[in-house]
């Protein structure tokens, strides 16, 4: 009996041990942060752009266990003569294996027309359900 309960008490304290040891993260992927800029990587955050700056953005994704695609779009708020909403055709999907930056740049062909603006970063699972969306606002002027 006591040699039953003392392999019993090692057991258990075998299973904790080697439990606590494994280090399994049950987090899902998050978009971290969203941040622009004016230069590729985005490392001094800006919310002011002159019409003929290039636009970057940078998506960080953090625990990531699998593939997850982040789609990026600019998107109009208040511009003189222009409708409100997504710019068509300025639209990005960066496809991330694992966590890291999803970088996304906006090159203007013509000067951008002075106004307020936002990018709006969207984080997709691999059936193409929206897990997460962040936007940041900014004005060219």
């Amino acid at each position: 009996m006591r040699t039953t309960q003392l392999y019993l008490t090692l057991g258990i304290i075998f299973l904790l041990v080697a439990g606590s040891a494994c280090s399994v993260s049950f987090s899902t992927a998050n978009m971290s942060s969203l941040k622009l800029g004016k230069e590729k990587p985005v490392s001094n955050e800006v919310s002011n752009f002159s019409p003929n700056d290039t636009i970057y953005a940078t998506a960080v994704i953090s625990n990531n266990p699998g593939t997850v695609k982040v789609k990026g779009h600019l998107v109009i708020e208040d511009v003189a003569g222009q409708k409100p909403g997504p710019i068509p055709g300025l639209e990005v999907i960066v496809e991330m294996p694992s966590s890291g930056d999803a970088n996304f740049t906006f090159t203007p062909n013509n000067p951008w027309p002075s106004g307020k603006y936002k990018f709006e970063a969207q984080m997709l699972d691999e059936d193409g359900q929206q897990k997460e969306q962040k936007s940041v606002s900014f004005t060219i002027s």
